[in-house]
């Protein structure tokens, strides 16, 4: 049987950014696309054949999208807090990598799958190692992904990860995208990051038939980057531009376009802002993670105004600490109304916006983020009928819900690729527990042995 959807009130931004409403809405699904969408009544006569999911109560909304995370990371949850993140990195989360197995990071992001999809998120862009076990694991949840093909000069080749872009790239039917994940300019050289652009050009002009491929790096997230990039490509004698900031760095070097997605963006000036907008670039915003890590913070107000490819991530889950989008929803709704002692900034339909059709344009992923005809089935139902979500009798009030008060526990059913994977709140495809049980070995493991 095919799936329907029905609800109180149908919400989403369409491709052109233009918010649309759907009262009794119901969603008609074939396969895994949405093939049609209106009130119930005028719809209903399409239902013959298809199982209807939800009720009056549900808030139906896009799939959310997590632009920039470690899905894997959740091993680390929880047992490195509170420090810098030159500390955090150095001392802490980089001794244990090096100490992981391709099956902790399976057993990892299997963990960060199921977390993600319970709390409505039904796209996710990962870096981490071992792609092909993230890959497989946000699959075997039914998650939609891309994930990261790594560059670390002098630790992981250029060579090994285009090999992993050539063998996973719109892979696991269609569901699993490979970004170049070059980690960032103080840990990846000019020389690799100029040879990962210069294939990437190569495969997309050559590979028109699947979806591009994209260049995936943190930039301007710490305070001394210009500086570690200096010191960084010297070690390779490589010549540095006449750059003041990463962004005119990345700039400098040829990189900076409309195929970078920029994971932070925290320390950029507006001539920086100015530039991305020219070049395109696209920007995931993880404001949630900056703060708890105090790197300062990113200009949101500014980014979000003039830049249009944008969206937001929750980063990883040891430094978050969680992947409910929810949490950096509601966050990024409240913070920078008082750092700037203006009610009025960054609204709760530009939050929708950023968690769901930005999402979708800071990743260049067509037909997600929407509930427009023939977009993906990716859907979200909420339940209403919660203490913190009433009173909601007028639906003008519910996208203020959805940004200031609406948690991942009030999700009740996901469909991602036009299959039902979770009901009235329930994992349908995986016992938890299971899944619980074997992050407690491994991250027990990790930290009781030595080197």
């Amino acid at each position: 049987m095919e799936l329907a959807v029905k609800g109180r009130l149908a919400v989403y931004f369409d491709n052109d950014f233009n918010l649309k409403f759907v009262k009794n809405p119901l969603l008609i699904i074939e396969e895994d696309r949405i093939v049609e969408i209106g009130a119930y009544d005028k719809t209903k006569h399409n239902l013959a054949g298809h199982d209807i999911i939800g009720d009056k109560n549900q808030l139906i909304i896009p799939g959310l999208i997590n632009c920039h995370t470690h899905l894997a990371m959740t091993v680390f949850r929880g047992i490195a807090d509170d420090l810098p993140l030159k500390t955090w990195l150095e001392d802490h989360i980089w001794p244990l990598e090096a100490k992981l197995t391709d099956e902790d990071v399976y057993q990892g992001a299997l963990l960060g799958s199921m977390e993600s999809i319970l709390s409505g998120v039904t796209t996710v862009n990962s870096m981490y190692w071992y792609p092909e076990f993230e890959a497989k694991a946000i699959s075997d949840i039914g998650l939609k992904g891309m994930v990261a093909a790594p560059v670390i000069t002098g630790i992981t080749t250029l060579e090994d990860a285009i090999e992993i872009v050539k063998e996973y790239h719109n892979s696991m039917g269609e569901t699993i995208r490979v970004t170049l994940a070059l980690h960032s300019p103080y840990t990846v050289n000019i020389s690799d990051f100029k040879a990962a652009h210069q294939f990437m050009n190569d495969y997309n002009s050559k590979k028109a038939e699947v979806p591009e491929v994209f260049i995936h790096t943190h930039l301007a997230e710490s305070e001394t980057e210009m500086e570690d990039s200096k010191k960084f490509n010297e070690k390779y004698e490589i010549p540095f531009p006449d750059a003041d900031t990463p962004v005119q760095f990345l700039d400098k070097i040829g990189v900076l376009d409309e195929n970078l997605i920029a994971a932070h963006c925290i320390h950029v000036t507006n001539d920086d802002i100015t530039l991305l907008k020219e070049k395109n670039t696209k920007i995931s915003l993880n404001p949630l993670s900056n703060a708890k890590l105090g790197n300062y913070m990113p200009p949101v107000p500014e980014i979000i105004k003039k830049t249009k490819n944008v969206g937001l991530g929750t980063d990883g889950p040891s430094s978050n600490n969680t992947l409910d989008l929810f949490d950096t929803i509601r966050f990024l709704a409240v913070y920078y109304k008082g750092l700037h002692h203006n009610p009025t900034l960054i609204k709760a339909e530009e939050v929708f916006k950023l968690s769901t059709i930005g999402g979708a344009k800071a990743l260049g992923w067509d037909g997600i983020g929407t509930l427009e005809k023939n977009s993906f089935a990716d859907i979200v139902t909420i339940n209403l009928k919660k203490p913190h979500l009433t009173p909601n009798f007028d639906d003008k009030y519910l996208l203020n819900h959805f940004s200031y008060s609406m948690k991942g526990s009030d999700v009740t059913n996901v469909i991602s690729n036009g299959k039902l994977i979770i009901e009235n709140s329930i994992l349908l495809n995986r016992d938890i527990t299971i899944t619980l049980d074997e992050i407690e070995k491994i991250t027990h493991r990790l930290v009781s042995t030595k080197e």
